[in-house]
């Protein structure tokens, strides 16, 4: 009967396994798939390397993509390769700065300073 209760436990530690990691991986691998098989000609995708780039044109399980802001770089990439459908954000979201010196009161004009003049003057 010993046997019987360790069986049953190691039973259901697998079912546990199998619930909690085996079934959602599976779940998201299928979602994955279905999105790599619904690319078509024109798609902007987001390759798992971080690249950018516009499918162009579908040979059985390769994907050729115009990469760059030129458009004359094609590369051949796997269907495997593509992470999501999306178009890549090119627009500038930080503000440049420029310091004006003359209105600066923390700038410091090194060249009166005399703490750095050449040491070979002695």
């Amino acid at each position: 009967m010993e046997l019987m209760g360790v069986i049953a436990y190691v039973l259901f530690l697998f079912g546990v396994m199998w619930l909690l990691i085996v079934r959602p991986k599976k779940k998201q691998d299928k979602q994955i798939e279905d999105m790599q098989n619904s690319v078509k000609v024109g798609d902007n995708v987001l390759l798992i390397s971080g690249m950018y780039g516009k499918v162009v044109d579908i040979i059985n399980d390769i994907f050729v993509l115009e990469v760059g802001l030129n458009k004359g770089i094609r590369i051949p990439v796997k269907k495997v390769c593509v992470a999501a459908i999306e178009a890549p954000n090119l627009k500038l979201t930080k503000e440049v700065v420029t310091i004006d010196p003359e209105e600066d009161d923390d700038y410091d004009d090194y060249e009166d300073d005399d703490e750095y003049e050449d040491d070979d003057e002695e």
